[in-house]
């Protein structure tokens, strides 16, 4: 299985208010300053169940997202990576994703600081027709993730579980058993 169109949410802490405009502002400090090419920021703040905040960029996106009721950064890789293995993929995205959400978590802009849970995260595939949602796609990427993730939290230190709805794309969510920081876990990737 090729990977492609990964995606990473990573859950900002339980009770966090986020303010819209505050991270319009800081999305749109990313467009001239990324070596990213980045198009537009948009306000999404209406739909519910969705992005809040839509980053757009030709090869990755960010959003502030509140799909399932929960906010978080999101990473959605959109076009497709020609080079690199599976594990390679895995680990530049995720390694991107608490770039971007330590970034976040230091820039002055906010006077609400966003506090991510390093440890709760979840693995979207977001292409049905690469990895449909079932038990023999978890089968075929769990060993490349366990390696990905073991680094991160220590081999046994977390727990997947794969979206039971058939319906949804593949998703799997990770919880670490132990509280870990964006910084730690960035660290702990290399």
């Amino acid at each position: 299985m090729d990977l492609q169109n990964i995606q990473w949410k990573i859950h900002l802490a339980d009770g966090y208010s986020a303010d819209a405009h505050e991270w319009f502002k800081v999305f749109g400090t990313w467009i001239p300053d990324s070596p990213e090419v980045f198009v537009d920021v948009a306000d999404y703040s209406h739909v519910q169940d969705g992005p809040v905040i839509f980053l757009s960029g030709h090869a990755v996106c960010y959003s502030l997202d509140a799909v399932g009721k929960r906010l978080g950064l999101l990473y959605e890789r959109r076009q497709p990576a020609a080079e690199g293995s599976n594990p390679e993929k895995l680990n530049e995205s995720l390694s991107s994703l608490l770039k971007h959400a330590a970034m976040l978590e230091s820039d002055a802009t906010f006077k609400n600081k966003p506090k991510f849970v390093a440890g709760d995260l979840k693995f979207i595939v977001n292409n049905r027709a690469i990895a449909p949602n079932n038990d023999a796609t978890l089968a075929a990427l769990k060993p490349e993730l366990e390696a990905l993730l073991n680094k991160v939290y220590g081999t046994g230190g977390y727990t997947l579980t794969r979206e039971p709805d058939v319906k949804q794309r593949f998703i799997v969510h990770v919880k670490a058993k132990a509280p870990v920081t964006v910084t730690e876990a960035l660290k702990k990737l290399g």
